[in-house]
Formats: C-alpha cells, structure tokens, sequence
C-alpha cells in the first residue's frame, strides 16, 4: 500500500514542490496580504499536488513557518487551528504540527 508521507518521498514529487515552494516564497515576498499570496500559481500548483504534499508542507511548516494554512485546508478539509490563535503564525504552524502528528503525516 503507498501512503502519502511514502508518495511525498518521490524525488519527482519533492522537487516539484521544493520549486513551486521556492518560487512562492520569492513571488511572494514583498506582499502582506495572505489572501492574494495564496492565489499565486506556485500556491495553487501546491494544492494541486494534494495529498502528497501534506507531509511537504507540515515538514516546511516545522522547518519554517510560513502560510501554508490555505494549502493544507484546502487539501486536507481540516482546521486544527483554534479560534483564539487564528493570525498568530506560531500557534497555527504548531496546531498544524501537531495534527500532522496526531494523523500520521508527520513523524513526532
């Protein structure tokens, strides 16, 4: 049986992310509205990838914490994220973290 964290170990699929990653962060870094920041095509290009990426994404999450809410929502259709931490970029990266944990996409 594959899983995803074994699909997300592909070097085609890893490096496909790491590139849109990378793009994103450069396309992305001078802007201060995450709305528009998750619509880039890198963004979507992500999202595109679905489940595979997850555990991509929650290991750059734990490296680096970025907003990679979006991308994880809209692929999973969860939000760990409680109420009182929304916008606090630490606290949402963690609630993530641990529910990567929790799920398996993420070794502890």
């Amino acid at each position: 049986m594959t899983t995803d964290a074994t699909l997300a170990t592909r070097p085609d699929l890893r490096d496909r992310f790491q590139r849109l990653a990378g793009q994103w962060r450069e396309e992305s870094q001078y802007m201060s509205n995450t709305g528009q920041m998750t619509l880039l095509k890198s963004y979507l290009g992500i999202i595109g990838i679905g489940e595979p990426a997850v555990p991509l994404l929650l290991e750059e999450l734990k490296r680096d914490p970025d907003y990679w809410f979006r991308a994880l929502e809209a692929i999973t259709l969860e939000d760990p994220v409680p109420p009182e931490d929304k916008g606090r970029l630490d606290r949402m990266a963690a609630a993530w973290i641990d529910w990567g944990v929790r799920s398996g996409h993420l070794a502890s």
